[in-house]
């Protein structure tokens, strides 16, 4: 742990050469403006090392000027056998400063196959994002970005990834104040004032990916280029800006190319084929990006692309891309679809619930409207509907006038994925089907104007 005396009461004025207090009060001033915040919750995620210390002091600094109400997180993660002595010095930093910190315990998967430094930062989230604040800052640094941008170029990152971190998270709710701001800009502010912060001994293991490019990399990189930090995170910046365009690309054709009124959002394939290569690349990014499921590999959305071209619509195709998640297509739509386990055996007799929650977690909303659905009181009581599993030959009454038709036959013509087909519940009066939620009410039992009638509709998730 390295440490100096003990540090000086207002010295707000004392930084000139180092971290600009005043450029701090702007940026997060202006930020807290534009968001409406008067007085915001904010969660300084607080290690005890010199980027969170300075963040620490330095907020506590501008307490008087910018109105915010601070507190501090320290994580433990149990990995050194220094945690506790860390834990400890973080308390006496908080209570020196007056400011509140909880300390979560986290455990660490060290054999999970995902790495160490993963597991240890997605614990490390885990445990902030459940604090109840309006903002969480972190003490991200200049030197952090451009590690960063290099650690992604290692992994063959594309445009998002190599934008590296960004500055404001706001879906998120993350602040990174300090980002543009080089390392050595901090260790001079810490030595104006006098502060102490901790030394994680693990820092300097270069067996890390991020240690082995601060300590092997950079240190080459900056010899022959002394600027190598700031161009870095310069071309982060580059490529934020760029990955913002893709995005609005993305935007622009998913208004014709994504069906919204399907679960997930379901792409249209006719669209999809319209775009180039790299468009539908972008498209499909963006689709699954905003069911938050991981930025998928070159080789696995090259698979999908691939097999999304075959001309067969009858073809099959199943491509897994998160835990039980798989794209899927039926007809024109692709489709991100649960995998679905066998339905268990429904048979419930609807006693007036507005809700029936279904052994596969799918829900039934019971609506009554006057003139809509099935017709709920004809004939002064009230119908006994019973809901039971799809068992194959069921025949349904759509229209007067017309005889009956087959269950499979009225979901082929809606177009309905065979894999809903198999989940969907039906709703019987006595032994005839009257109701398919979704799609229609038996043509006898459909309620006139002058009727209170029952809707029915089926949530899939």
């Amino acid at each position: 742990m390295a440490s100096t005396k003990k540090q000086p009461k207002n010295n707000l004025e004392v930084s000139k050469s180092c971290l600009s207090l005043k450029h701090l009060k702007l940026f997060l001033g202006g930020f807290f403006l534009q968001q409406k915040r008067i007085k915001p919750k904010l969660l300084i995620a607080y290690s005890g090392g010199l980027d969170s210390t300075v963040l620490l002091h330095a907020l506590h600094q501008l307490q008087k000027e910018l109105p915010m109400h601070l507190q501090a997180t320290h994580v433990h993660h149990g990995l050194s056998e220094h945690a506790d002595d860390w834990v400890n010095f973080c308390k006496k930093n908080c209570v020196e400063l007056d400011i509140p910190l909880n300390i979560f315990k986290v455990s660490v998967d060290q054999n999970s196959g995902l790495g160490i430094e993963a597991v240890a930062r997605d614990a490390r989230y885990q445990a902030l994002f459940s604090e109840d604040v309006d903002f969480i800052l972190l003490g991200h640094h200049q030197d952090d970005q451009a590690e960063t941008m290099l650690l992604q170029l290692a992994r063959g990152s594309g445009v998002k990834g190599l934008s590296a971190m960004a500055q404001i998270d706001v879906k998120r709710r993350l602040i990174r104040p300090l980002l543009n701001i080089p390392r050595a800009e901090l260790v001079d502010y810490a030595k104006q004032y006098q502060l102490q912060w901790i030394e994680d001994e693990s820092n300097a293991d270069t067996k890390f990916d991020r240690n082995f490019i601060r300590h092997a990399l950079i240190p080459i990189f900056t010899k022959q280029y002394p600027s190598i930090n700031q161009t870095l995170a310069r071309s982060a910046n580059h490529m934020a800006q760029a990955s913002e365009l893709l995005d609005d690309l993305a935007i622009l054709d998913a208004e014709t190319g994504i069906d919204q009124s399907q679960q997930y959002g379901a792409v249209r394939l006719n669209c999809l084929n319209a775009l180039s290569s790299a468009r539908q690349a972008n498209l499909m990014r963006y689709w699954l990006s905003s069911n938050q499921i991981a930025m998928p590999s070159t080789a696995l959305l090259t698979q999908i692309l691939n097999q999304l071209q075959s001309k067969r619509t009858d073809l099959a195709i199943k491509v897994k891309v998160e835990n039980s998640l798989h794209v899927m297509r039926y007809k024109n739509l692709i489709y991100l679809v649960n995998e679905s386990k066998k339905l268990a055996p429904i048979n419930l007799l609807w006693q007036g619930e507005k809700v029936i929650v279904l052994p596969n977690l799918s829900r039934l909303l019971f609506e009554k409207k006057m003139g809509q659905g099935i017709a709920f009181q004809r004939g002064g009581s009230d119908i006994k509907l019973r809901i039971k599993n799809r068992e194959g030959g069921e025949r349904f009454l759509p229209d007067l006038g017309r005889p009956r038709r087959g269950l499979k036959t009225i979901m082929q013509a809606i177009e309905m994925p065979p894999w809903q087909r198999e989940q969907l519940p039906l709703i019987f009066m006595d032994e005839t089907l009257v109701i398919i939620p979704n799609i229609g009410v038996d043509a006898q039992m459909k309620a006139e104007s002058y009727e209170m009638g029952l809707s029915v509709t089926w949530y899939s998730s």
